[in-house]
């Protein structure tokens, strides 16, 4: 007699794909999709900024009155920059960022090394943003912009870690909720609309950036609430990915690889997509006959 019924099996079903990947994994395909993701939409929204600032940089923009910058550097400047969509979407896009890349280091081996590389980086960005910006007034200094808070929230995971062991990402969620819920209460958000801190900057000024008490430059990112949401991050990976294992594994396919390299190489990408946005942008502009000089 036939069995009435045939056990499931993956095996015998090829076509259908699992929810998890059981394998253990070195990198999570889906965090370094979300995170690539999230950089290109950083590149996108930075192209932006630049496309409306032609007309302050250019010494002819009005003269040229090319119909298609003159639109798109208008409809930047007066629909998106300043929109409601173009905030929501910021604000949404920081937070998943921060949020993977605390994920991200909860799989590392040595944060405190990571933390040390990248003090050095933070500090070489704000040299040369504060040096640029005194010799062109390009209005792009970075006081404590977002690897100077990865610095801050790795380096202090990275000592949870030495003293706690495992149970240092209870300690990072308590810590990292304190943190968010602080940054609330100072209300983040709205700190640039209020009167910014202005170059010369003393001790104080920089601290009260540096803790979000405060708000300066073209990029900032306060220890409130952003390595809260970081320190999250860090602990629900943790929790999350105990063994490493991929939750949808569709994002390990050849079609995401672009993305996914930009979320594995995601600091380069930081740091050097300014320049090269810039540069293109300029040559563009001289190609229909701007001039910057």
């Amino acid at each position: 007699m036939k069995r009435a019924c045939k056990t499931f099996s993956l095996r015998e079903n090829p076509s259908v794909r699992p929810l998890f990947r059981t394998k253990r994994l070195s990198r999570i395909p889906g965090l370094d999709f979300l995170r690539g993701f999230c950089i290109l939409l950083m590149i996108l929204d930075h192209a932006s900024f630049d496309v409306m600032t032609l007309q302050w940089w250019s010494t002819n923009f009005s003269e040229v009155n090319n119909p298609f910058l003159t639109r798109l550097s208008d409809w930047v400047y007066y629909t998106w920059w300043e929109g409601q969509a173009r905030m929501g979407i910021r604000l949404t896009v920081v937070c998943i960022f921060f949020a993977i890349s605390g994920i991200c280091s909860s799989f590392s081996r040595n944060n405190a090394l990571r933390g040390v590389k990248l003090a050095v980086a933070s500090v070489t960005l704000s040299l040369f943003t504060v040096v640029a910006d005194s010799l062109f007034d390009l209005d792009i200094s970075i006081v404590f912009g977002v690897l100077h808070c990865f610095t801050v929230a790795i380096l202090l995971y990275a000592l949870l870690e030495f003293l706690l062991a495992d149970k240092a990402k209870y300690a990072c969620l308590g810590l990292g909720i304190l943190f968010f819920v602080w940054g609330l209460l100072l209300d983040f958000y709205n700190l640039q609309y209020t009167q910014p801190v202005v170059p010369p900057y003393s001790l104080r000024d920089i601290l009260r950036v540096a803790v979000g008490a405060a708000y300066t430059g073209a990029d900032c990112f306060g220890i409130l609430p952003y390595a809260g949401i970081f320190l999250i991050g860090a602990a629900g990976g943790k929790l999350l990915y105990p063994e490493r294992r991929a939750y949808l594994p569709f994002f390990g396919h050849k079609a995401f690889r672009p993305v996914r390299f930009v979320g594995r190489n995601a600091i380069w990408f930081y740091l050097l997509h300014q320049p090269v946005v810039m540069l293109l942008i300029v040559l563009l502009g001289a190609i229909l006959g701007l001039r910057f000089f």
